[in-house]
């Protein structure tokens, strides 16, 4: 289990936990990023930039250290 600022574009991982504060796990519920969730990575940017991510047919950003929160296993 890593960040999911670890993968890369094209990789689905399986949302394991998030390791955010109680505003920011709501809000990255809000988003769909809930525990359980497979999800597909349309963009990391390695120099800290927004990671963005597809989820049921929608492309959502999250910032890089709110990302760097959320962690996630890869799925084949």
């Amino acid at each position: 289990m890593e960040s999911i600022i670890k993968f890369k574009r094209g990789d689905k991982v399986k949302v394991i936990k998030l390791n955010a504060g109680k505003r920011a796990t709501q809000r990255l519920i809000s988003m769909g990023i809930i525990p359980g969730n497979i999800v597909e990575i349309a963009r990391v940017s390695s120099l800290g930039g927004p990671v963005l991510i597809r989820y049921e047919g929608s492309e959502i950003a999250i910032g890089y250290g709110l990302a760097s929160k959320i962690i996630v296993e890869k799925v084949n």
